[in-house]
């Protein structure tokens, strides 16, 4: 198996899209009846090549199939390429004569593939069409195959899109909620401080100052967001709102309670 088919970069490429193993949605199964309609042939399917398999997306002609593995399908080879892999009679083609869907029940003759390819140049896997029929490809035929190829790609670029915008709405919400949650607790806290600072009786001198006793009227009551209160000046409030990360003033004058977060 060819390392470029393996390789770390294209299977980045492939887990980006976020594609493999989803439930069928039928979005593309328009593409494989065009390329059937096109081409005339019994089988379409559009393609996704993983490391050791190759997941079908959409199938026109071939049920109960989901996936097969890399080795047996021609896929793996078509991802190696920019343009169109062709295949005209796989019985007489020297890279398919012994290839097992070749030689086994399906009986393949012609196989021809489009890669899908991302705009950084990664080929996810193929639009194709097979038959049990050797065949010839015409230009026109060919650049409808790219055509529908280049489409698969817009609709996984949009599906991305939409998944992302999807979980960036999610983690939005979580992100609210969690704000709410803050905010909620934060209120809680402010209550019990509310209801310390009320309790305590309003001295006649400040009660903050240190050592050094403050004489001047207590004019505010101040209480941290443990609930711890004290009643002091004007001045050494201001210094406690400045040194403490989460402060509360009540101040009778103004009717209600002030809440001073320092950042």
């Amino acid at each position: 198996m060819s390392t470029d088919v393996v390789g770390e970069d294209r299977l980045a490429a492939v887990r980006r899209y976020e594609i493999l193993d989803t439930p069928r949605d039928g979005a593309f199964d328009p593409v494989a009846r065009i390329a059937a309609t096109v081409f005339g042939t019994p089988i379409a399917t559009v393609t996704i090549v993983d490391a050791d398999r190759v997941w079908f997306a959409a199938c026109e002609g071939l049920d109960g199939v989901s996936q097969i593995g890399v080795e047996p399908g021609l896929c793996a080879s078509a991802v190696l390429q920019d343009g169109p892999y062709v295949v005209n009679d796989a019985a007489v083609d020297p890279r398919t004569i012994d290839h097992p869907l070749v030689r086994g029940a399906l009986g393949l003759r012609f196989y021809a593939a489009a890669p899908i390819t991302t705009r950084d140049g990664h080929r996810l896997g193929t639009v194709n069409v097979i038959d049990s029929e050797p065949r010839e490809v015409t230009p026109a035929q060919a650049a409808v195959l790219s055509e529908l190829a280049a489409v698969v790609m817009q609709q996984l670029e949009l599906r991305l899109s939409a998944i992302r915008a999807v979980r960036a709405e999610r983690e939005l919400r979580a992100e609210a909620d969690e704000r709410a949650e803050r905010a909620a607790r934060l209120a809680e806290q402010m209550r019990v401080a509310a209801a310390a600072a009320s309790a305590r009786e309003h001295p006649s001198a400040c009660e903050l100052g240190g050592r050094r006793p403050c004489a001047k009227p207590a004019e505010l009551k101040v209480a941290d967001s443990w609930g711890d209160s004290a009643w002091a000046c004007t001045a050494h409030a201001e210094e406690v709102i400045l040194q403490v990360p989460s402060v509360f003033v009540a101040d009778e004058a103004l009717g209600g309670l002030a809440a001073y977060v320092r950042r």
